[in-house]
């Protein structure tokens, strides 16, 4: 039960701050504006949105699904939506959008996929994911370098300070996943706190830490012999990241525009995803929802960037985290319940 309030307190949270956001930057818009445009949509472009969202969901838990075949666990379409919806909630109402992957790591552990195996896939997911990031940026900005920079300096400075700081992030992954003198001083500095706090059973925590670390190893070794499976999941990863971003190109093509190709409309949106994942969070939220209102502005034309931009946010993020919110609560209690049912019966034997 007092799960249950939390999650209705993180929800309730959440939907303030969308509220708060779009106060500010919608209030001088007419919502009348706004359906008009909606009902001049084509709704077979709006259609491709849902199917892009859907692509984006379902090429993540794909790769979840490749990934955990090869380290030797299999698992359902089920339970790799789970994780997926379980990351995008969780990362949506949490700090610089960090709770989603450890809560992705429990729900992994529940069903039996050890800690020291899901964290290199989830840091594998990470740094494959922002290396796919990466690689459309760099093309987008070869080829549409002063479009992209030509309308706002803070937007401009954003960007780059995103693509620096991705760079980083990209790097301390990479670092985590395979140097075994990193992974030794983190387990080092674990022991240190324990022994700081004075936990009692530091000697068997310290032996079974040890034992999860050679595991953990021995699994970033075998993706690194595996070449192969990197290539997979970076392609794999990439198409996931052109599902979310396409998302923007098909709106454009249900207002009836066709001036801009697919690729410079995403490269407009990779910018806006560095120079936003550059800001902490809910400062971030604001950061991006700013940006991609000014965006729009380009892509769309001056009367439809406000329409623009509260069908891609509302389709490709808003709506994602509704649903995500659902699945999850059906993914995790039920599960719950279903152990809670176990045990009774284990006990009653």
């Amino acid at each position: 039960m007092k799960n249950v309030k939390k999650y209705i307190l993180s929800a309730i949270l959440f939907v303030v701050l969308i509220l708060g956001t779009y106060y500010f930057i919608l209030k001088d818009y007419s919502l009348d504006q706004f359906f008009k445009s909606l009902l001049d949509c084509s709704p077979w472009f709006i259609l491709a949105a849902f199917l892009l969202l859907a692509s984006y969901a379902f090429f993540h838990s794909l790769y979840l699904k490749r990934m955990l075949k090869h380290l030797g666990y299999k698992i359902t379409w089920y339970q790799a939506f789970g994780y997926v919806f379980t990351e995008v909630y969780f990362s949506a109402i949490t700090p610089s959008s960090m709770g989603g992957q450890p809560v992705q790591m429990m729900e992994m552990n529940y069903d039996g996929i050890p800690y020291r195996i899901n964290s290199v896939v989830i840091l594998l997911n990470t740094l494959i994911y922002k290396l796919a990031l990466v690689t459309l940026a760099i093309l987008g900005l070869i080829f549409y370098y002063e479009k992209l920079f030509s309308f706002n300096a803070l937007f401009n400075w954003l960007v780059l300070l995103g693509f620096g700081t991705t760079i980083l992030v990209m790097i301390g992954f990479f670092v985590l996943i395979y140097s075994k003198k990193t992974m030794e001083k983190v387990i080092q500095f674990v022991l240190f706190l324990l022994k700081k706090f004075k936990y009692k059973k530091v000697d068997e925590k310290e032996k079974k830490l040890k034992e999860s670390l050679k595991e953990y190893q021995e699994c970033a070794e075998f993706t690194k012999k595996h070449p192969l499976i990197l290539l997979e999941s970076y392609l794999i990863l990439l198409c996931q990241r052109i599902s979310i971003l396409a998302i923007s190109y098909v709106i454009y093509l249900s207002f009836g525009l066709r001036e801009m190709s697919i690729f410079e409309v995403i490269a407009f949106q990779v910018c806006i995803t560095l120079g936003s994942d550059f800001m902490p969070f809910p400062g971030g939220v604001v950061v991006s929802e700013g940006l991609l209102l000014q965006a729009n502005q380009i892509i769309y034309g001056a009367s439809l960037a406000t329409s623009g931009m509260m069908l891609l946010r509302g389709i490709s993020f808003y709506l994602l985290v509704i649903f995500s919110f659902i699945f999850y609560m059906c993914f995790h209690f039920l599960k719950r319940k279903k152990a809670q049912k176990l045990k009774q019966g284990f006990s009653n034997v």
